[in-house]
Parts: C-alpha cells; structure tokens; sequence
C-alpha cells in the first residue's frame, strides 16, 4: 500500500479510529480507577473496624454496633464485613435477640467468599449458641464435620452437647479427643480434665 493510499484509509476511518482510542483509554481509566476505589473501600473499612473493635472493649455497644451494621452494609465485599457480622452474633446473643445472632452466623456459614477459618469460628459460636438454647442436638449436627484447625474446641463443644444429652460415654471421647489436640504444656487440658471429672470420669 502507498503512501497516499494509506493516508486515505486512515481519513476515511478516522472516526472509528478516534472512536477505539477512546474506549481503550476509558476502559484503563476505569479499571485503575476501580483498583484505587477498592483500595480506598479496604482502607475504610479497616479503620471502621479499628473503631469497632476499640468501643466494643470500652463498652459502647451502641456506637460498636453502628461501625458493625456500617461494615456489613457498606462495605460488604471486604473481609472485615464477615467479622462484623461475628461481632454482631455476639453483641445479639448478649442482649438475648437469639434469632438475630443465629441469622448473623448462618450468614458467615454460608458466605461463599468467606475464609474457611472464618466459617469455622462461626459454627463453633453458632454451636455454643445451640447449646446455650438446651438444642444439643442441634449443635452436634452443626459439627458433624471435621475441623482440624479447630479441633479441640470442636471436640470441646461436642463433649458439652453429650454431657447435655446424658451420653457420658460419648461426653468422655469427646474431651480426651480435645485434650489429645492440645499441646503437652497447655494449661486448658486441665480444665479439659475437670469436666470429665465433673461426668464421673477418671481423665
């Protein structure tokens, strides 16, 4: 093609030319500029969980609970909303909305995005919950599952739950598998040893 050919390809083109230079340049702008918003919307919502947590431990549950509902609300696709909503369970559990709290934890349960650790925390909470609520069985359906990382406190909360149900038999199991999780030294294998002294049982 020669030169003068080219140049009127490129005339009589022009405007889609200009047309797909822009879209180019708009899709960049846009996709950096996302990447700063959601840096930004990270940032945020690890200073509103800060807050949080600060007024949680100076007993402002009322303000607590505000940074909690904002994080679940506002900033939802970031990880610190699944710890609100944790934060949340307890602070309904604690003003006895139970149905609240279960709502919350069956959320974090069912959050497909949400680490694995996370979901555990969640159900092993979500189990004492049941527990407190006399559902024993509940619980120990809830924790069917095997956790490895949560191990002796799944086994714990599965030792509470047959103690509830009168199965001492299985109440023991459950508390000399959560003492084999734990380490040597640790000072919880004690306390682990009193309920099943508690139960009638030898540790």
């Amino acid at each position: 093609m020669t030169g003068p050919e080219l140049s009127e390809l490129l005339y009589r083109h022009r405007i889609s030319l200009i047309a797909g230079t822009i879209v180019i340049l708009l899709a960049a702008t846009g996709f950096f500029g996302y990447e700063k918003y959601q840096h930004h919307q990270v940032q945020r919502a690890a200073i509103l969980y800060n807050e949080l947590v600060d007024t949680l431990v100076a007993g402002q549950t009322s303000t607590a609970r505000a940074s909690a509902d904002t994080l679940v609300h506002q900033y939802g696709h970031t990880p610190y909303a699944t710890f609100a909503r944790l934060f949340l369970a307890r602070m309904d559990s604690e003003s006895d909305q139970i149905p609240a709290a279960e709502t919350e934890l069956n959320t974090v349960i069912q959050t497909g995005s949400a680490p694995r650790g996370l979901k555990s925390m969640a159900k092993l909470d979500l189990a004492r919950l049941y527990l407190e609520q006399k559902q024993a069985q509940k619980a120990l359906d809830l924790l069917k599952a095997p956790d490895v990382a949560f191990a002796a406190l799944q086994d714990e909360i599965q030792g509470d739950a047959y103690v509830a149900l009168h199965q001492d038999g299985k109440a023991m199991q459950a508390y000399q598998s959560a003492i084999a999780a734990l380490p040597a030294a640790d000072p919880y294998r004690s306390y682990l040893q009193m309920k099943m002294a508690n139960i009638g049982v030898a540790p």
